[in-house]
């Protein structure tokens, strides 16, 4: 047989609403997206691929503008020099019905738009004519498509030719189907029985394999909206040697690329200065430690600043004259000039309140009780016994011994937390 390859692309979401602050922000991200589908397409060219696959939601229908219509049309037709033929299948955010306006695009010959759910079987042909592959489709014909649109795929036919399925789907089980509607709902099963070569699939914007034989893959989507979908975003290059034999490689093709970085340790904080570092430290160690690629001005970052600060007031609470907002943009400037992120947010909502536990104890007022009854129960077995709970979460049937042990357990820390929400409470 002859070999085959492809891009497989979804979830492009062009003319998504992005809800950032800023406008700026805002435009950023919405044309990032449009050249992460410019990058895609170059790829498709400079691998010369036999076809581009995009399973699903390409932009957002209700949202949809001239000029994205107008650059789509543009890179279909780049892909028509090419001769490369694009397979479409539309999802929910963009599906094939006549009373929405993606339906009145006129596309470049090279498009096939599966614009039923009734699935539809269409050949590849290489630039000599010769036929390389099958690619059976089906797309959705409204926002909310219940039924699933693999149960009428065929099953493969000739064994010599790769055959592949193109759809936008929720497979039940897969990695970060909760956090997507259920539409066009099956099964792996489902999809494996149809006994294809290679499933494209759009629906779930995190990147997951399903199977291995047959292959089945989310690509993801092809650029990250907010810090749900996080990490590098792109592309699948798809070659076929021989029926069953599969290789996809991830291309990441997104310009920017959502990051979270968790700092704590803050106790030791106590001037703006010994602030900035320990932070700057602790994200430049995360950075490392995920050796990503890409460079630090492709990142749109979130710093979650957590547990006992001893500047917390000034980063927490209002204050005279000075609000904790304009202290945080100062950790934020800070941040973007030291480390060249293209964004930073910074989130002090994980802050508490230093506290030192001893300095408490002994004091006649309800803290102080609660210490002194918590250190009690550290040395006295008893006391300890007493504390605790006729039903003891995780702790199966032990004998005396082993109860007293796991208590302890339990006890670690437990005068800091005290301490800690108690202290709050009197705020």
């Amino acid at each position: 047989m002859v070999g085959v390859k492809l891009l497989h692309l979804a979830d492009v979401h062009l003319d998504t609403p992005f809800q950032v602050r800023t406008k700026d922000m805002r435009m950023f991200l919405r044309q990032a997206i449009r050249q992460a589908f410019q990058k895609a397409v170059d790829l498709a060219i400079s691998k010369n691929v036999h076809a581009v696959l995009i399973a699903g939601d390409l932009f957002d229908n209700q949202t949809l503008s001239f000029s994205t219509e107008k650059f789509m049309v543009e890179q279909m037709k780049r892909l028509y020099e090419a001769q490369i033929p694009v397979f479409y299948a539309p999802g929910n955010h963009d599906p094939a019905g006549v009373m929405y306006r993606r339906s009145l695009i006129e596309w470049s010959d090279n498009v096939k738009v599966f614009n039923t759910k009734q699935p539809e079987t269409c050949p590849v042909y290489d630039r000599e004519g010769r036929l390389v592959a099958w690619v059976t489709g089906a797309g959705h014909e409204g926002p909310r498509e219940k039924d699933n649109i693999i149960k009428d795929f065929p099953r493969a036919g000739d064994a010599d030719i790769p055959h592949i399925g193109l759809a936008h789907v929720w497979v039940t089980g897969a990695r970060g189907e909760g956090e997507h509607d259920r539409y066009a709902p099956c099964t792996l099963e489902d999809i494996i029985d149809k006994c294809y070569t290679y499933w494209a699939l759009g629906h779930i914007h995190t990147r997951v394999h399903l199977a291995e034989k047959p292959l089945v893959i989310y690509p993801g989507n092809l650029v990250g909206r907010h810090h749900g979908e996080e990490g590098l975003k792109g592309a699948y290059l798809v070659e076929i040697d021989e029926p069953g034999r599969v290789k996809a490689e991830f291309y990441p093709v997104a310009p920017v690329r959502w990051a979270t970085f968790k700092v704590n340790n803050l106790s030791q904080a106590r001037t703006l200065a010994e602030l900035q570092e320990h932070i700057y430290k602790a994200v430049v160690n995360q950075l490392e430690n995920e050796k990503q690629s890409g460079g630090m001005h492709d990142v749109i970052a979130r710093v979650l600043l957590e547990g006992p600060c001893l500047l917390y007031s000034q980063l927490r609470l209002q204050e005279i004259g000075c609000t904790h907002e304009e202290n945080i943009q100062v950790l934020e400037e800070y941040l973007y000039n030291a480390l060249g992120f293209r964004y930073v947010e910074v989130v002090p909502d994980g802050l508490t309140r230093p506290v030192v536990p001893a300095s408490y104890r002994g004091q006649p007022h309800v803290l102080g009780v609660a210490l002194d009854i918590l250190q009690e129960a550290k040395t006295d077995p008893q006391v300890l016994l007493k504390l605790k709970p006729d039903i003891l979460a995780g702790c199966p049937a032990m004998d005396t011994g082993d109860v007293i042990a796991y208590l302890h357990e339990l006890l670690e820390g437990l005068d800091y937390e005290v301490t800690a929400r108690l202290m709050e409470e009197m705020v």
